[in-house]
């Protein structure tokens, strides 16, 4: 169907391309956003629903109608926007998802992907495979965050398999056109796919229980998955016919968002923060690139809507470290953000941010006011990524600018941190929505209004180079925190 023609273009006195808008969906760990945007890149309305993850006795987890009332509820918010809508995008959280049969959606439960289930299965793949040979199958380290390790736990405690694996952006797709498909950056989560080969790992399916599922081809991100249906309109208010793709892994979706390019290293500042850079895979025969293991893990993936690939840093999760010491010291975050602001303290090493973020505060860091643990917890943050940050660009060869983005921009406090270490010229994203967004601009690609990487531009600001960090500030030693 030619995206000027079909039922959503039935409406008498609109411009048909004038008031045409495309939707931007990111299904957040927090938070699910729906956002649209004009030709500008520009967003018009965005639509909030709370993601219905709760604790339950086996852990954290969400129904999939949960999960469709809530989408339902963000696009409504909208409200008549969405009738204007000619593409739409679904990013998502990774590695969270489920199965769908001939008859809908499984009755699995959408397990999150921060919950510990399927630590004992991947204790059994590194004793059958070793870490290296994950790594060099993977592209990353084995975790109990991954799609398999969810999915054999699920297995072995009396939860039926069969059928197609689909994450909650796929679910979400489904749900809007009834097409089943996977997104490369996405299929990176499952713990079983190869990024820079596009093939799923049959051996690591076979030895978990799971090569009777059926896993879908991984996409390009901006490829038409399917078009809004009948059923997906009623359920929706977007107009039938329209073209949807899957956007990809929300942080890799967020660099494409927030403006960020391959000359730079983009920070991700959330519930979890990757550091991001661009990779060749061209230029290493395939092979994966080497990590100490002492830096944490390291990840390959897809840059969404092109053939080019990006290496994440994934090791801290502030989100959820913060959550913890709040909880702790039972503080308003916006009261204790304030109070901070001037509070000078010593970063909180590693150690300790990997504790609260596993739901334990260290017991130094409650005895300490409630603004100095604050804003020292926040240095450690800004003093664990700015170490790495000199690893990845040792590696990668990056000498752009630092990029930051995220919701985490909205703490000032975490802000003037990262001013504090910056080693290059850093800049920050002015769009706070980068994931929407982006989800957005590959909504674009999927209804021909522009090419992938020929995105409008995303306006950014200068924040400081090394050159004028205020007087006093910390720099990071070559020791660095990641011991």
């Amino acid at each position: 169907m030619d995206r000027m023609s079909g039922p959503h273009r039935r409406q008498g006195g609109r411009h048909p391309m004038r008031d045409d808008l495309l939707l931007g969906v990111d299904l957040g760990t927090s938070t699910i956003k729906a956002n649209v945007i004009d030709r500008h890149g520009r967003s018009l309305g965005i639509g909030v629903a709370p993601t219905p993850f709760a604790t339950h006795s086996h852990g954290v987890q969400m129904s999939t109608q949960d999960l469709f009332t809530a989408v339902g509820a963000a696009i409504a918010d909208l409200g008549v926007l969405a009738g204007r809508v000619v593409g739409v995008g679904v990013a998502s959280m990774g590695e969270t998802g489920t199965i769908i049969r001939s008859d809908g959606p499984s009755d699995l439960p959408l397990v999150a992907w921060h919950d510990e289930r399927g630590t004992e299965i991947v204790d059994e793949l590194i004793a059958e495979f070793g870490v290296e040979d994950i790594r060099r199958r993977t592209g990353r380290q084995p975790r109990s965050v991954t799609s398999v390790a969810k999915l054999g736990w699920l297995l072995r405690n009396g939860f039926r398999t069969g059928g197609t694996w689909t994450g909650v952006a796929g679910l979400t797709v489904w749900k809007l056109t009834g097409a089943l498909g996977q997104e490369q950056s996405l299929a990176a989560t499952s713990g079983a796919y190869d990024p820079v080969t596009g093939e799923y790992d049959r051996q690591i399916l076979s030895f978990l229980g799971l090569d009777s599922l059926v896993w879908a081809p991984a996409r390009v991100a901006g490829t038409t998955f399917g078009r809004v249906s009948a059923a997906g309109h009623a359920w929706s208010g977007i107009p039938e016919g329209v073209p949807v793709t899957i956007a990809g892994h929300d942080h890799a979706v967020g660099v494409i968002g927030a403006g960020g390019d391959r000359s730079e290293v983009i920070d991700s500042m959330g519930t979890g923060e990757p550091l991001v850079v661009s990779f060749d895979a061209s230029r290493s025969d395939g092979r994966h690139p080497q990590w100490p293991d002492q830096f944490g893990d390291l990840t390959v993936t897809s840059w969404p809507g092109t053939a080019g690939h990006m290496l994440l840093w994934e090791v801290l999760r502030p989100g959820l470290a913060m959550r913890t010491l709040q909880r702790a010291l039972g503080i308003s975050r916006d009261d204790v953000e304030f109070s901070a602001i001037r509070v000078d303290a010593e970063p909180a090493d590693l150690s300790a941010l990997l504790q609260m973020q596993d739901g334990i505060v260290p017991a130094e860091l409650l005895a300490r006011p409630a603004d100095v643990a604050w804003a020292a917890t926040l240095e450690g943050f800004a003093h664990a990524t700015a170490t790495a940050e000199v690893r990845l660009r040792e590696l990668c060869g990056v000498t752009g600018s630092t990029l930051l983005i995220g919701g985490g921009l909205r703490s000032r406090r975490w802000v003037e941190a990262k001013m504090r270490r910056a080693r290059h010229p850093l800049v920050m994203a002015s769009e706070r929505e980068a994931v929407s967004r982006g989800a957005g601009l590959l909504a674009g690609v999927a209804a021909g209004w522009w090419s992938a990487e020929q995105y409008p531009p995303a306006d950014v600001v200068p924040l400081s180079s090394p050159t004028d960090r205020p007087a006093g500030a910390a720099v990071v030693s070559d020791a660095g925190v990641l011991r």
